[in-house]
């Protein structure tokens, strides 16, 4: 499998968190968002480049685009963003080759629950990220890099 700098979930997409402390843990020189409403939105895209530091290249895709853009690269240097867990799921669906897959901040909202610091999951996601663990995957939350990952039989007790 590829070796990826990280896979990331966070609601927030390219946000203080992902500038200030993951894109120097991981030596990130690029950041690629899968996002299929934003691959479509040119402001939203130049606003997200305006937030990406200076040497950091900013790649936003569709889902549909994203295993054919990823190819051959190399990506040990790259943060591959999902707004949500069912865009990661829709971005798996298309065999993209992830296997370690970090859940950061996820905001609240009715259905809900608080899993861990700023990251909320429903019943359901919780149920699809034990899914995909089962499938194999590495699923495992962690907001800063300072945070010790978290598992998700450590957060089983919430549901």
């Amino acid at each position: 499998m590829k070796n990826i700098g990280l896979v990331r979930v966070d609601s927030r997409l390219l946000h203080g968190q992902v500038v200030t402390r993951w894109i120097g843990k991981v030596g990130a020189k690029e950041v690629i968002i899968i996002d299929d409403e934003l691959a479509k939105d040119d402001f939203m895209i130049e606003v997200f480049e305006m937030a990406a530091p200076s040497g950091v290249k900013l790649i936003v895709k569709p889902t549909d685009e994203a295993k054919e853009f990823l190819g051959n690269r190399e990506l040990s240097r790259s943060i591959i963003l999902f707004k949500s867990i069912p865009d990661l799921l829709k971005g798996l669906t298309f065999d993209l080759p992830f296997t370690d897959i970090q859940i950061g901040g996820i905001g609240g909202g009715a259905g809900r629950v608080v899993v861990f610091k700023s990251i909320t999951l429903t019943k359901e996601e919780y149920e699809q990220l034990l899914d995909l663990e089962n499938d194999g995957k590495h699923i495992y939350l962690q907001t800063v890099p300072e945070d010790k990952q978290t598992s998700l039989a450590d957060i089983s007790n919430k549901f």
